[in-house]
């Protein structure tokens, strides 16, 4: 027995000691030899592995540049530096997995999307065709695990979707996995935190109980950059960029059955947020938004916030023709038919120190206001309350001042009430309005504006006291509209040269044509229409005649006749220019010629049917048609259309221009052998202007002040 003893102590004890040690030392170049040649066989792609180390003293493995390639076998598709692990094999023996430290280092990742199809779609493809393997039976003891020490270092994740022409490149990426545990009669136990590129961080830590399905996070991000962010807003609006820091504290609890019971609270914010349009024009930001958000259900569409607040933010709004920039920067999506269902509750809403940029585009140059200084306050708003107050601030263009005082229903915008003051408001701020609409630039002048507005049942009633102190406008070039606004504001003008109106609005906004900015128009056009109406009456009792006297001269289609009145009203107004003289008076001609042409037709037609029957056309209106009829050869055709016909647009326009000249000229020698100093001028506008239509020629006179 001794001598068996020594023999197996001596001779195999020591054989198998070798052989174990040469096994040990082959395995890692056994193992590599294996994955580079049979990796496809498991993973469906080639696999690459350059060194295998194993150090048994310090229980640790080694992967070296380690590679998985794409399917045509050349490029690499993932990729490692380095993989250790570091494990305690004795824990083993109590069904226990504990690894000391997972480290890999710069990992690669190449992730390419062609439509729907991804570059890892034959791998999954691969592994669900394998056959599955029977489940072991499951150990009487409990199986645990522990992760320790987690981490990645400087690793590259490059994206390319091909059919969007877009790649995204994430470099220098790395996480901390602190551990990782779970034991199947206890809690599992998740710790994590990964860096951002910038230096940030997001940090997490997570219970979660395996049989009752419970679970609890808390989540904290540090200066988390918003910029490689973009791509996933391309789907909702069109930006070329956008930036900020974002840091934040959140807490996440709920059951993985049910998942409507999530529920998070916490606080967050963002820094310098900035974001640009396609065209690199900044169109919002804020120096800083805060957000704290009370217990809230996600998935319920209910949400609690303490408070919302924005110090500094910026908006740049823009109108152009019927649309402005935000509805450009909106990519459009298919209308939902289903209804949606949401609360939200804010003890705290506010803005600080605001800032807007205004233009408006859509009248041949931009129109640039700012309002700063913005101020908004709301306490305890939510989805069901039925009176909300609000109140705001702002300066105008670094002048003028606006207070306003609002209450709404938030459910029915339509239900509101105002109180708003406005004060040092610049009319030269208007200018281009101005010169647009009715052609005259603003030179000075400020407004001091008070109004008081309601809507209810969605009928607007406005009642608004304007005082414009030190109005002074310009000369009248252009302009849409034929205001004379100029003579307004002169007539306005009380003693003190300040223009006090009472100017009160109604509205029905159920009628889909009623426009804000346009019944205020209107009432500022009634305005100016009612006090320039004015002087006709004024005028005519200074010269003790009927104001009709003094409205304009008036002629029959085809009759350039001036008659004894229409001298009488033309001596009428050269003694009106001389009682007036700040005013500047001119006789503008109306026509419709068309019309005129009908009536000159008609009348060139008539003498052809007389030279031709003897008769009168007026009085042998059958006989007439007949005769046109026949000229034409046609079955059927009317007076005036044949006529039209018969005499020719060429002739019409010619014998038109010329009743129109003749008219003109008489006129202008009445005044001047009247009055051989007279200023008053004779005025013919564009045939396209609307006074001509259906108009008879007519001269009206028109007053305006001199500068």
């Amino acid at each position: 027995m001794r001598k068996v003893i020594r023999i197996f102590l001596i001779y195999i004890l020591p054989a198998v000691i070798v052989l174990i040690i040469i096994a040990l030392i082959a395995l890692p170049h056994v193992a590599k030899k294996y994955i580079n040649e049979h990796g496809k066989e498991y993973t469906g792609r080639k696999l690459a592995v350059d060194q295998i180390r194993i150090n048994y003293f310090t229980k640790t493995l080694r992967v070296i540049d380690f590679r998985m390639f794409e399917p045509n076998g050349q490029k690499s598709f993932i990729a490692f530096d380095t993989l250790l692990i570091k494990i305690n094999p004795v824990r083993l023996l109590s069904s226990e997995l504990d690894i000391d430290q997972i480290r890999l280092v710069k990992p690669e990742v190449n992730i390419v999307r062609r439509d729907t199809v991804f570059n890892f779609d034959d791998i999954i493809a691969f592994l669900k065709s394998k056959p599955k393997e029977e489940p072991a039976k499951k150990s009487s003891a409990p199986y645990k695990y522990v992760l320790k020490n987690i981490s990645l270092e400087r690793g590259n994740l490059s994206f390319n979707d091909i059919g969007a022409n877009y790649t995204n490149i994430m470099k220098d990426l790395k996480f901390a996995v602190p551990y990782i545990s779970y034991n199947e009669e206890e809690i599992s136990k998740v710790g994590l935190k990964f860096y951002f590129e910038n230096g940030g961080f997001f940090q997490a830590r997570v219970d979660y109980n395996l049989k009752k399905g419970g679970y609890a996070a808390d989540f904290t991000v540090n200066q988390l950059d918003i910029a490689p962010f973009l791509p996933y807003t391309k789907d909702y609006f069109r930006l070329k960029s956008m930036e900020g820091i974002v840091d934040g504290s959140f807490h996440l609890n709920g059951n993985i059955s049910k998942l409507d019971s999530i529920l998070i609270s916490g606080d967050g914010s963002i820094s310098g947020f900035v974001a640009k349009d396609l065209s690199d024009r900044k169109v919002l930001g804020a120096k800083k938004g805060r957000v704290v958000m009370k217990n809230s259900w996600p998935m319920k569409f209910s949400f609690n916030f303490d408070t919302i607040a924005l110090t500094e933010p910026y908006l740049f709004f823009e109108m152009k023709d019927s649309t402005n920039n935000f509805l450009n920067l909106m990519v459009p999506s298919a209308p939902s038919s289903e209804p949606f269902h949401y609360y939200y509750a804010i003890n705290h809403l506010k803005i600080e120190n605001g800032l807007v940029d205004f233009r408006e585009s859509s009248h041949g140059e931009p129109f640039n206001y700012n309002l700063d200084q913005i101020s908004f306050a709301v306490d305890s708003i939510s989805s069901t309350s039925k009176w909300v107050k609000a109140y705001s601030a702002a300066r105008l263009n670094k002048r003028g001042k606006l207070k306003v005082e609002m209450g709404i229903d938030p459910s029915n915008p339509f239900e509101l009430k105002l109180d708003y003051v406005l004060t040092n408001f610049q009319l030269s701020d208007l200018n281009l309005y101005s010169r647009y609409y009715v052609g005259f630039p603003i030179l000075l002048g400020n407004m001091y504006y008070q109004g008081k507005t309601v809507i209810k049942a969605r009928q607007i009633t406005s009642e608004n006291k304007l005082i414009i102190r030190n109005a002074k406008l310009g000369k009248k070039s252009g302009g849409l509209m034929n205001l004379p606004l100029k003579l307004a504001v002169y007539l306005l003008k009380d003693i003190n040269g300040d223009i006090i109106l009472d100017l009160p609005l109604t509205g029905d906004l159920n009628d889909p044509k009623t426009n804000i900015g346009h019944l205020v128009w209107q009432v500022l056009k009634n305005v100016v229409v009612k006090v320039v109406a004015s002087p006709f009456r004024a005028l005519s009792r200074l010269m003790g005649v009927d104001p009709a006297e003094v409205k304009g001269l008036e002629f029959a289609y085809a009759d350039t006749t001036l008659t004894d009145r229409h001298l009488k009203r033309i001596k009428l107004f050269t003694e009106l220019e001389k009682k007036k003289p700040d005013m500047k008076i001119e006789l503008t001609y109306f026509n419709d010629v068309e019309l005129e042409k009908k009536e000159i037709a008609m009348d060139e037609a008539g003498k052809l049917f007389k030279a031709s029957t003897g008769s009168d056309y007026n009085k042998e209106k059958t006989q007439f048609t007949t005769f046109l009829a026949q000229k034409l050869k046609s079955d059927t055709i009317s007076p005036v259309s044949g006529s039209l016909l018969l005499i020719g647009n060429h002739k019409l326009d010619s014998i038109q221009n010329s009743f129109a000249q003749k008219r003109i000229h008489k006129i202008e020698a009445a005044l001047h052998a009247i009055d051989s100093t007279t200023r008053i001028k004779m005025v013919t506008p564009n045939k396209e202007v609307p006074e001509n239509v259906g108009s008879r020629p007519v001269f009206e006179l028109k007053f305006s002040v001199d500068e």
